[in-house]
């Protein structure tokens, strides 16, 4: 956008009077960044807030008289040509990034001009600016389909689309997130947008994909939101309480659907070979470390250990019953 805004709306409200201008300032907020109220202008005013409403109104009347010359025919031009570019729609946040200025700024131009149509925020979108109907039409639909999409996907993230269109769309929808390492999804899945602090340290384990102890943990989960630290205790408390996590050693967890058995390496051992059956070293080693990221050595001494396994001449192992 070549056109400088704040100069544009500044030369159109210096053909009004100086109670207009000074009412649509404080409507819009363009010097505070604060738009006010008709009752809090009438106030300052020392007249009801109807009297400001019609000052307003034909204030915005004469401003948009302004903007329909010839004179800023290419500046609605341009306007229309930037947000057809972006598919006719545009979240506000990124409409203000794009041209480098102040919200309320751009909210006056668009609005007065007759330029776009303001959706502000409701639960389902952010605040988005649009060119038409059917513009906004085929960003629900996308949106729509892609939050179908991710649904069956059943809390698997995935990565941000990389179409710019798909971007410019996903923008505007409160239904999709991103985490803090990247990982794309829909707003309600508790590993993509955590909440609380056990949603944060089950997003840090399965980025880390193997149990951490609970003071490294509270660390990770502390670089992430530096300002809202939590404290090491919480975060053991809470994941003692959730079946989510699995408690694989002094105060190391891990996650229970990444397969992970509790307990010792003899415990681990006990449990696949009275589920197995008898097997050789190498196969229940081999078994062991897909469910504890044991170091083989450790296993080996365990199975060793005649109080607790027998080997047969076969070279299988099973449990020796006590």
């Amino acid at each position: 956008m070549n056109y400088n805004l704040n100069k544009t709306i500044n030369q159109v409200l210096a053909s009004l009077t100086p109670r207009q201008h000074d009412i649509i300032e404080l409507r819009y907020g363009l010097k505070t960044g604060k738009p006010q109220t008709l009752a809090a202008i009438g106030n300052r005013y020392g007249v009801t807030r109807e009297r400001i409403r019609q000052i307003e109104a034909h204030a915005l009347r004469a401003i948009q008289t302004q903007f329909a010359k010839n004179e800023f025919a290419d500046m609605r031009a341009a306007i229309k040509n930037h947000l057809e570019q972006v598919n006719g729609v545009r979240a506000c946040a990124l409409l203000t990034h794009d041209w480098n200025e102040n919200h309320n700024v751009v909210r006056c131009v668009l609005e007065t001009s007759g330029s776009a149509r303001l959706h502000h925020e409701d639960k389902n979108n952010y605040a988005f600016w649009s060119i038409s109907p059917e513009h906004v039409k085929r960003a629900t639909t996308f949106i729509n389909e892609l939050a179908g999409a991710l649904k069956v996907k059943s809390e698997r993230p995935a990565l941000m689309p990389q179409d710019p269109v798909a971007q410019n769309y996903i923008a505007i929808s409160k239904k999709f997130a991103v985490s803090p390492h990247g990982q794309f999804g829909l707003a309600e899945w508790r590993d993509v947008n955590p909440k609380v602090s056990r949603d944060w340290a089950f997003m840090v384990l399965k980025k880390q994909q193997e149990p951490l102890h609970f003071l490294e943990l509270t660390k990770e989960i502390n670089k992430l939101r530096p300002n809202k630290k939590v404290n090491a205790q919480t975060i053991h408390n809470e994941l003692i309480k959730d079946k989510r996590f699995v408690l694989v050693g002094r105060g190391i967890y891990g996650l229970q659907e990444f397969n992970i058995l509790s307990g010792t390496a003899r415990e681990v051992l006990t449990h696949l070979l009275k589920k197995n059956g008898a097997m050789t070293g190498k196969d229940i080693i081999k078994l062991a470390l897909t469910h504890r990221p044991f170091k083989e050595k450790t296993l080996v001494i365990n199975l060793q250990n005649k109080n607790w396994f027998k080997r047969l001449d076969g070279g299988k192992y099973f449990v020796k019953k006590v």
